[in-house]
């Protein structure tokens, strides 16, 4: 075996040396390095070389369009609460039912109601939005769930739909955290819950209601 170079390379020439960005001399003299049998500067390149091949699939990967559209409301809420001096909490999106694919000879659209799960500390909300029958109207449903109230009975929460002209639709939870309400869908809706912990999650609404009347 090839005795190694004393000296050691740094995780930042690593990184240039995985992703081939290292000028082309010092690439040879950390290859003679290698060669060399440095163990802690090969363990060092393999981690940044898998960190680099991760990073190369997350590129070709589409997020689901909703997912986007989500975050970008959730930005646009926090900018608004900021001038607001207010700072609701934005879950994360965990899981839309349009996510799915649709089965074989199935019309994913015409498979009942949309289907959401929003996650933010130990809260889960869990909704699903519909339009009624021949209306205007769209119905949405859901749940709230609170890690720490896990078996008990949640308290009451109101759940207010609110559009740029105030609050459209209003109603409160019961024992099980379950709610329902109506609207007349309009632009930047969005529904917010007052937690009994003092925290209000807010969700946008909008790309929720475009999905039911863009399958019509």
């Amino acid at each position: 075996m090839k005795k190694s170079n004393t000296k050691h390379y740094s995780a930042e020439e690593w990184v240039d040396f995985a992703m081939q960005q290292a000028p082309q001399r010092q690439r040879a003299e950390m290859q003679r390095h290698l060669d060399g049998g440095c163990r802690e500067c090969s363990r060092l390149l393999g981690l940044w070389a898998r960190v680099g091949a991760i990073a190369g699939r997350e590129r070709s990967t589409e997020p689901p369009e909703s997912a986007v559209r989500h975050v970008r409301a959730a930005f646009s809420q926090m900018a608004r609460a900021q001038r607001d001096e207010r700072m609701p909490l934005i879950p994360r999106l965990s899981f839309d039912s349009l996510w799915q694919p649709a089965l074989v000879g199935i019309r994913s659209d015409s498979a009942g109601p949309r289907k959401l799960l929003y996650r933010a500390k130990d809260i889960s909300i869990e909704m699903h939005i519909e339009s009624e029958n021949k209306s205007e109207r769209v119905n949405l449903t859901g749940q709230i769930m609170v890690g720490s109230l896990v078996g008990q009975s949640v308290p009451p929460i109101p759940v207010v739909v609110s559009g740029e002209e105030g609050k459209v639709a209003s109603t409160m939870t019961n024992s099980f955290g379950e709610f329902h309400l109506s609207y007349v869908p309009e632009e930047d809706l969005q529904v917010s819950f007052a937690m009994v912990s003092g925290d209000t999650v807010v969700i946008p609404l909008g790309d929720s209601t475009e999905w039911i009347f863009r399958r019509k």
